[in-house]
């Protein structure tokens, strides 16, 4: 696709979150925002080795998110490769419909989430198996920044590094904030470049709202030789001004006039008649 391609992409995945969260009353729009375009840029340029057609195919590259809670993103984009039909999407957050964490039922799910902590672990069991079995798919992991916080992370990371799983790559969703703290650069992440590299690990930055920049990176480590962690700098609720850096985003559910003032930035104000 081309970068206006996915941008567009992008904003409509962005409705569609905003529409399921105001229909359902419940739902994470802050952190969903700060990795939509990572997203985007992962499923629809040709990023991921994946057959939407056979989503258990068993050589495709395998992509696991830590932070589960930005599943409405994923549904969306499922929905719209056909991986999920139209009648199940409009189904989250009622009972024995969709819900806030991702599982196994779901098509293109690899594991069920709720307990941060573990995807960075078995991304690298991943990654040894293939290399072990000298199969050439890649195994993604996405992390919210404050998962870096868990010690089963830095286990992970001693590990890919001692075995030098080249066939890993680790994504930061770097928006600066948990659910009640910001996360600043003088603190844990200070120097955070450089500790990845002591555990044998390559590292990059890059900003994960750049289609350009995220596929340059991308790019750039496709004959990685040691596990790659790419921090991607990342805006919680981005896309929508009044939600941009917002903690009560993390999972605030936008009244009727913030719903539709966010309409508006999304979609302009001729066109949020039309929306649905």
């Amino acid at each position: 696709m081309e970068i206006r391609d996915l941008e567009e992409k992008a904003r409509r995945v962005r409705l569609s979150v905003l529409e399921s969260i105001v229909a359902s009353g419940k739902g994470h729009i802050g952190g969903t925002y700060s990795c939509t375009d990572l997203l985007v840029a992962l499923y629809y340029a040709g990023i991921l080795r994946f057959n939407f057609r056979d989503p258990r195919w068993p050589d495709r590259d395998r992509f696991l998110i830590g932070k589960g809670h930005a599943c409405l993103a994923l549904y969306s984009i499922f929905t719209d490769l056909g991986l999920l039909p139209d009648a199940r999407f409009d189904t989250y957050g009622q009972d024995g419909g969709l819900g806030g964490q991702l599982d196994t039922s779901i098509p293109g799910v690899e594991y069920n989430t709720g307990s941060y902590g573990h995807v960075l672990g078995i991304a690298a069991g991943i990654a040894l198996a293939a290399k072990m079995d000298q199969k050439s798919l890649r195994a993604y992991a996405l992390m919210g920044d404050a998962e870096m916080y868990e010690g089963s992370v830095w286990e992970a990371i001693v590990f890919a590094g001692h075995h030098k799983l080249d066939r890993l790559v680790g994504i930061i969703d770097r928006n600066r904030l948990s659910t009640t703290d910001m996360l600043d650069d003088d603190s844990f992440f200070k120097d955070f470049k450089e500790k990845m590299r002591s555990f044998d690990w390559d590292c990059h930055e890059f900003n994960g709202h750049s289609f350009p920049e995220i596929l340059d990176v991308f790019d750039r480590i496709r004959n990685a030789l040691r596990p790659v962690m790419l921090i991607a700098h990342t805006v919680k609720g981005k896309g929508i001004s009044f939600m941009e850096n917002g903690i009560k985003w993390h999972h605030g559910v936008p009244t009727a006039t913030e719903a539709e003032r966010a309409r508006r930035e999304l979609v302009g104000k001729d066109q949020v008649a039309h929306v649905r």
